[in-house]
């Protein structure tokens, strides 16, 4: 039986490739970066396999 990897994805367009940004309003977020979208960091998203940056 396959066993699937369950990859946080991007709400706009699906991709796997995501990194966590700090924002100075909203504290640590998600952002694509494929297309740029971004949204608050959940405890999944820090739990996962991620590139962290910190944005200018």
């Amino acid at each position: 039986m396959p066993i699937f990897e369950d990859f946080p994805t991007c709400f706009a367009c699906r991709s796997i490739d995501l990194e966590i940004v700090h924002n100075d309003d909203f504290g640590p977020m998600t952002a694509c970066t494929q297309c740029g979208y971004s949204w608050i960091a959940t405890f999944k998203d820090f739990t996962s396999e991620i590139t962290i940056t910190k944005a200018s």
